[in-house]
């Protein structure tokens, strides 16, 4: 899960990635459709929904 702008969300996969402009990024694909470009430089917060 990330949470991003105040919201919780599960995630398929996620990768690393390279932008327009050359900057690095984090691509997510939601559970539930979609994807979603981070720039590195943005703050996620990750959580599991596993008791470990």
């Amino acid at each position: 899960m990330i949470g991003y702008e105040g919201e919780w969300r599960r995630v398929k996969t996620a990768k690393t990635d390279r932008g327009p402009m050359g900057g690095l990024a984090v691509v997510v694909i939601w559970e539930d459709g979609g994807t979603a470009r981070f720039p590195a430089g943005d703050e996620l917060l990750l959580g599991s929904l596993d008791p470990d």
